[in-house]
């Protein structure tokens, strides 16, 4: 358990769920401006915005890039907290992501595909690891200190 850094996960885990939320803000704002909501009962505005977003093929796949590299960002500075084991801690760093995956998945709220949402569940860790791999090349790059 010692190559695993807590510290290095959990904030790493914090940064991509944070900056996907705030990046992904813009794109809320767009999907909520081509909904009519004046004509939309109110039960039904979560499920109509959520349309508008999923329906814009471009819109989802920007959201989609940005949150990808949220992913790879966490899994950066869980890397780069940890010091050690970067690959590891970087993968690690989904947690959350995964986390909030299942809940959705088990719960039935996700308007995707099951295919999608297993797609997404299985990339987040490997987006996290991605990023532990920038973060170990560029430690391995740097001239070690005389």
């Amino acid at each position: 358990m010692k190559s695993v850094s807590i510290q290095g996960v959990v904030v790493g885990g914090i940064v991509d769920i944070v900056t996907s939320v705030i990046l992904g803000i813009p794109f809320a704002i767009y999907a909520i401006s081509k909904v009519d909501l004046a004509h939309v009962p109110k039960d039904k505005v979560g499920s109509a915005i959520a349309a508008a977003m999923n329906g814009n093929v471009p819109m989802y796949l920007g959201q989609l890039l940005v949150g990808m590299c949220c992913s790879v960002l966490g899994g950066y500075i869980a890397a780069r907290l940890a010091k050690h084991d970067e690959l590891l801690n970087g993968a690690l760093s989904a947690f959350l992501c995964v986390s909030l995956g299942v809940y959705t998945v088990a719960s039935g709220n996700d308007s995707h595909s099951l295919f999608v949402q297993i797609l997404l569940l299985v990339a987040s860790p490997a987006l996290g690891l991605l990023g532990g791999y920038m973060r170990l090349t560029q430690r391995r790059a740097a001239p070690a200190n005389v």
